[in-house]
């Protein structure tokens, strides 16, 4: 992560659970306990992006997510991710993806990261190891509170050892009870937000409230309904095969429309170990129930 950047940890997870909201300098400095000023100052060095470039950049993607997977009109995607106007929605899509959010959505979006070239092409095109996937089956989950470190980059490069890191600071501070669950998630598409800016959170679930202390933070993953499909194999590039496998599957289901995003994946084991061949992961998708 860029230095500093886990002091405003628990800005970024106000942001990203409060994107239809009002998300002005002065709101969320307010919400942070700093003066403009300070807080222009301080997000600009360490998350290299304005306040309002960060938060339109996230309004955009999920726009753009929503675009791909849902049948609303264009006008409810905008008012949904925080645009005040079909408008102003349009010019803004238009600048940072070269296109309408029509043209976006009949095209299907940028599919790059989907291609055969495409670097995560290229790895399932030489995989040779193997893995199991369930059929996914619709099922409710209630909020988990976890501590979280957050990766900022190609998930592919997520250093695994920092569950051992939250691990050691739950054992320290008597939050381990050995029962704890290790959670995975994915708040960015692939396919839409470049890759450097992908966000990954590395997560331990606690069983009450704690003070962040950088560079662990603290959030409530949401619950609700999720399609949820049991993995088993590899970390890597078989996974990424894996959430296509999932994401047809729920295309073909009826009456469930797909959210996508944030993606979750609980780990069922008391060790990360990304050279075992046999994890065992289940990974949820969140879904709406649609009545036909």
């Amino acid at each position: 992560m860029i230095e500093n950047t886990t002091r405003l940890l628990p800005t970024l997870v106000y942001i990203q659970t409060n994107l239809a909201e009002n998300l002005s300098l002065e709101a969320v400095a307010q919400q942070a306990d700093m003066s403009p000023f300070h807080f222009h100052r301080l997000f600009h060095n360490s998350i290299g992006e304005t306040l309002k470039q960060y938060t339109m950049r996230l309004r955009l993607e999920r726009a753009a997510y929503e675009l791909r997977l849902r049948e609303d009109s264009i006008l409810d995607i905008a008012l949904n991710c925080g645009f005040q106007s079909h408008e102003t929605f349009t010019r803004a899509f238009r600048r940072h993806f070269e296109r309408t959010p029509r043209q976006f959505r009949k095209g299907n979006g940028n599919r790059a990261h989907l291609a055969d070239d495409s670097e995560h092409g290229r790895l399932l095109n030489h995989m040779t190891q193997t893995y199991h996937l369930s059929k996914v089956s619709i099922q409710q989950r209630t909020p988990i509170q976890v501590a979280f470190l957050r990766h900022i980059g190609d998930y592919v490069n997520v250093d695994m050892s920092v569950y051992d890191k939250l691990v050691d600071w739950a054992q320290t501070n008597g939050a381990y009870t050995g029962r704890n669950l290790i959670i995975g998630v994915g708040h960015d598409s692939p396919d839409i937000t470049p890759v450097e800016k992908l966000r990954f959170d590395a997560c331990l679930e606690v069983f009450e409230q704690i003070r962040p202390f950088s560079p662990i933070g603290y959030q409530i993953i949401p619950g609700g309904t999720f399609g949820i499909a049991d993995y088993t194999g590899p970390f890597g590039p078989t996974m990424y095969q894996a959430y296509i496998d999932i994401f047809t599957q729920l295309a073909q289901q009826k009456n469930i429309e797909i959210i996508g995003l944030p993606v979750i994946e609980i780990y069922h084991t008391t060790k990360i170990n990304p050279d075992y061949a046999l994890n065992h992961v289940e990974i949820c998708v969140p879904v709406k129930k649609v009545v036909s």
